[in-house]
């Protein structure tokens, strides 16, 4: 007895593999989007970073159009982020170095050049550490045969106390008064009488604490009346104080 052979059945032929287009180019923009935005932050190494971010945006926009569409479309937000990561973070560094600047100059400014108020004659400035000057109202002298500067055709003679409110002595050496005179908006030179009526003028001394120290000292000045102004700092690079008034 004979069977019936069973059909043999040949499998279905298999579709060939397609390679991935442009994987590789999706890949590398998603690399470089990560590098991208881990480094925006770092000052130093964002310029490099957004160079590779945009490098990476290139790659992935020419990798859309491959077959790794959603890992290409990754890596060109990354990329873009980081682009945009970067240029916020170097924006927000330059305000920060502006406003360390400008703080730095205001900071200097008061100390060297602003006069912190402008008193008159028989007023009185204190600076913080506690040291004030008064200046009397000038009075008229009359300088003698051998004053210097050579005619003078008016001189006036300011009183000037020094009081310290200090914890500490204070040389009065290191007043600087004089060099700053002015009158009528040009310098006033001082006059140096010793024999004469305007006197010899200021010398150092040493004021202790809650002590006062006085002394005189005249100007040069126009034959009319005008405005006069002299400005004392008690020391190198402090305040300034200037005393304005009729003279």
């Amino acid at each position: 007895m004979t069977f019936p052979t069973q059909p043999v059945y040949a499998p279905p032929p298999v579709a060939p593999h397609k390679p991935a287009r442009f994987g590789a180019l999706a890949w590398t923009a998603l690399i470089l989007g990560i590098v991208g935005v881990v480094g925006s932050p770092i000052i130093i190494f964002n310029n490099l970073t957004a160079i590779a971010a945009f490098v990476g945006l290139v790659l992935g926009v020419i990798a859309l159009f491959g077959t790794r569409k959603i890992l290409a479309a990754v890596g060109v937000v990354l990329c873009v982020a980081a682009i945009a990561f970067t240029v916020v973070a170097q924006k927000a560094a330059v305000e920060e170095l502006d406003k360390i600047l400008n703080e730095g100059q205001a900071g200097d400014t008061p100390k060297q050049e602003a006069l912190v108020q402008s008193p008159t004659w028989g007023e009185r400035h204190t600076w913080a550490n506690g040291l004030s000057v008064d200046v009397e109202a000038p009075v008229a002298c009359t300088p003698g045969q051998y004053a210097s500067p050579q005619n003078i055709a008016r001189a006036v003679k300011f009183k000037v106390t020094i009081t310290n409110g200090t914890g500490a002595a204070f040389e009065t050496a290191l007043l600087s008064m004089g060099d700053d005179a002015q009158f009528n908006g040009q310098k006033a030179e001082r006059v140096f009488d010793t024999g004469g009526g305007c006197g010899g003028g200021f010398e150092s001394a040493t004021v202790l604490p809650g002590k006062t120290y006085t002394y005189e000292a005249a100007y040069s000045v126009g034959a009319q009346p005008g405005e006069m102004q002299l400005v004392f700092e008690p020391t190198f690079n402090s305040d300034k104080a200037a005393f304005v008034g009729k003279a």
